[in-house]
Parts: C-alpha cells; structure tokens; sequence
C-alpha cells in the first residue's frame, strides 16, 4: 500500500519464489490503485509463478525387533512381552525397552526361554560391559529382567535366571546446580529474551520440560495464582511430537505461584497478543513463531547461548528442575511441600535425587568439637560462659539489680503475687525457706 500526503494511491502485492534453475530464493511484485485489482493481480502472478516441489517430511521408523525364527526362543517371548508392555507405557518408554533388548538378541535371542542358564547372562553382561559400558549393559540387564519376571508370572519358566546377576558398577557423577547467586545472573542475561518466562517458571516451579512446552492458557489460573499442569509434550514412537499426559499420576499436580511470577505472566500473555486476538485456553503458552509449540532443539539452542552470555556453569535444560528443589530446601521449605511441587509421589525420591548441599548448608555442619560436645543444663544445649573478666563483671551486676528488684517486689507485693512467683523463678532455697529481700537481713 503506497501512500502521498495522507492518501491512499496504488496497492502493492508481493510473492517469493524458488527459481528452479539457480535455486535461489526470489520475488515479484504488483501494484494496482485499488485493493480488489491488486487481489486479483497477485492471484494471477501466483499462478504463474514456477510451482515448488512438496517438502516431504521426515518420518522416523519406529525401532523394533526383528522377526524370530524359533517359536520358543528367548527372542519370540521378548517380542510378546514388548506387545503386551507397548498399550500400557508412553512411547519413550517403549523405545527404552528395545533399544536396551537389541543387544541382547546376537548373544542370547536364539537360546531357548525354558533353558536359559544365569551364566549365559552372566556372560552375556561382560560381552556389553565391553562393547557399551557399564551404563548400557547394566541397562539391558535390567530391561531382561522385567521381561523374565513376567515370564515367571505368566507360568513359563520357573524362575528368572537374571535376577541374581550382578549390574556393572556405574561411578555416578555428582548432578550440578546452580547458587542463586548464578541463576539470578542467568534471569537477568535472558529477560530481554523471548522465552525468558519460561526459564522463570522453570526455576521457580520445577516442572519439567515437556510440561513447560505443552501448558495451555486454559491452565493457568492468573487470578487464583495457580498452575494445573496436565499435559505434557511427549514423542510417540514415530519421533513426532504431540500433547500427552503427564509423565506419572503424581504429575498431575496445583502449583501455586508467587506475586512476581504472576506478573511476569500477566506481561507475557500482553506480548503475546501481538495486536491480535486474546489468547484462548486451548492456545499454548509458549510458542514458536509460527504459533506451533517450541521445538526443543531451538530451545536448548537458545538455553545454551544464554547461559555462555551469563558466564553460568552449563547446566542440562532438566537441571533447572534438581536446581529449583535445591533452592526450596534451602529456603527451609518442607520437603513433602517440595515433592508435591515437583510431581514426585514420594518425599525421600526428591530428597535423595533432586536436592543438593550449596556450601553455606554445609558450612553450617562445620562446628568445632566444643560446640559439638558442649551441652546445657538438663542436656537442652549450651550453657552461655562469659568470655572475658569485664563480661563477668557486667552479668554480675546485672544479677545484683535483678536480685534486689525481685526483693523490693516481694516487700510490697501482696501475698498471692508473691506466691505466683516463687512458682515462676525457681529458687535455691532449702524447703519452707522463702525468697528474702536482700534488705530484710
């Protein structure tokens, strides 16, 4: 639309194309005086244009097995029991499942299920310790395991020779978080940032990525200061993406939120607007730019970007969840409060896997052996010592005045106030002996 002094003169319509002999991205462009011409011009230049190929998409395979030969091979019951387990798990579990158990075909698929020995395990354990590590072996061990047991149960053999093979050792590294010190300089390098809410609901709240990624606006309850978290972004066997359920029944959960974290959410849904309609309840939260849900690979790009500007130790996306329970015991928040947060059904999980000691927690462990050793009267803790001679001076003669106040209360005081004292300040007296002003000789 072109415009001189205030006036509407001509419309303009623009289109890009792909020229299909340099491949090179290009545009064309027509102008008309009034906007149902321009319209018009543009459908009949589009219908010119040459056409682009169709861009097929991706499909990945979903991973399977193969085909077994023997019928009563350890292979064909493990393709039964992925069938029977495949309708009751999430579809990253699946893939889980049979991605731990190829490996285990080449060594064991041909053996039959009724005889299958723990030794043949056992072997079987060394030969992907030295091909996949401890971690992946100890991995399709345990995935063995679970598909034995259910062959106890189903009555086909009579015990699970798996069970009593030992899993590799895995040394397990220490998960880091972030001090508040370094999450707040990480808030602040990313405010300027699009998705720096998210980021902000993820440290204040712990919810999970997926959780993060499939909120909807119909969850937010902004007068009520809470968030229902029931979806979450979940990848079917295919690779795709699509909206599930949360990751466990404890994941479906009330969060609720602080003043600030409100607000932040309050200006993120007028951002979000964008000139355009109010967002609805069944609109996501946090969006890509095309309206679609954020693709994880741009948000770990983005996440890993801000945290280079901010000088922060890198930290996996889902260490912002072990960061946040950190930071709530820290604070002295109950770890069944913590727990119920996070999604987690049992407290000791998320004392045992998602908190973490900052040094001042543990600075505070660090007393000497006379605090350590040192107890009260009647064991109820330390008794206070003077630590100097002006010190003692000071408390005696504070003792002094309090003694002789006490004395001149008792003078004056009638009988049933005396008595109401001798019950509250206990006395050294012998029995029958009362508490005497100082005066009174």
């Amino acid at each position: 639309m072109a415009a001189s002094k205030g006036r509407i003169v001509s419309y303009r319509g623009l289109a890009s194309y792909k020229d299909p002999v340099t491949g090179k991205q290009r545009r064309r462009s027509v102008s008309r005086k009034t906007r149902v011409e321009a319209e018009r011009a543009l459908a009949a230049l589009l219908r010119t244009l040459p056409k682009a190929k169709p861009v097929r998409r991706r499909t990945a395979t979903p991973p399977a097995l193969p085909p077994a030969r023997e019928p009563d091979s350890l292979h064909a019951f493990l393709l039964r029991w992925l069938a029977y387990k495949e309708r009751d798990v999430r579809p990253s579990t699946y893939r889980t499942y049979v991605h731990a158990l190829l490996p285990v075909l080449p060594t064991l698929g041909a053996r039959s299920l009724v005889g299958l020995q723990v030794l043949e395990v056992e072997e079987m354990v060394q030969t992907l310790h030295r091909q996949n590590g401890p971690r992946g072996a100890g991995r399709s061990l345990h995935i063995l395991r679970m598909a034995l047991r259910q062959a106890v149960r189903w009555q086909l053999v009579p015990l699970n020779v798996a069970e009593n093979v030992r899993k590799p050792k895995v040394v397990r590294q220490e998960t880091l978080v972030w001090t508040p010190a370094q999450a707040a300089r990480f808030l602040k390098v990313a405010q300027g940032h699009r998705l720096y809410p998210l980021f902000a609901l993820a440290l204040s709240t712990g919810m999970r990525r997926g959780e993060l990624l499939a909120l909807h606006w119909g969850d937010v309850d902004l007068e009520g200061r809470e968030i229902t978290v029931r979806h979450n972004l979940v990848k079917d066997a295919s690779g795709h993406y699509g909206i599930g359920q949360p990751k466990t029944d404890a994941g479906h959960r009330r969060i609720l939120l602080a003043g600030d974290t409100v607000d932040l959410l309050k200006e993120h849904a007028r951002r979000e607007q964008r000139g355009r309609r109010v967002p609805r309840p069944t609109d996501l939260v946090f969006t890509a730019a095309s309206g679609n849900h954020v693709q994880g690979r741009h948000l770990d790009r983005t996440y890993r970007a801000l945290m280079e500007e901010a000088g922060v130790p890198r930290l996996r996306f889902h260490d912002l969840r072990h960061t946040a329970a950190s930071l709530l015991i820290r604070r002295g928040v109950p770890p069944k409060v913590v727990a119920d947060r996070l999604g987690h059904a049992d407290a000791s999980f998320t004392l045992k896997v998602y908190t973490h000691l900052y040094d001042d927690q543990r600075a505070a462990g660090a007393l000497s052996l006379a605090d350590l050793l040192e107890t009260g009267s009647e064991g109820h803790g330390p008794s206070p010592c003077p630590t100097s001679a002006t010190d003692l001076g000071q408390g005696l003669e504070a003792l002094k005045q309090l003694h002789q106040a006490l004395g001149t209360f008792l003078a004056t005081a009638p009988e049933w106030a005396a008595a109401v004292l001798r019950e509250v300040v206990p006395t050294r007296s012998s029995p029958g002996e009362t508490l005497r002003s100082p005066t009174s000789g």
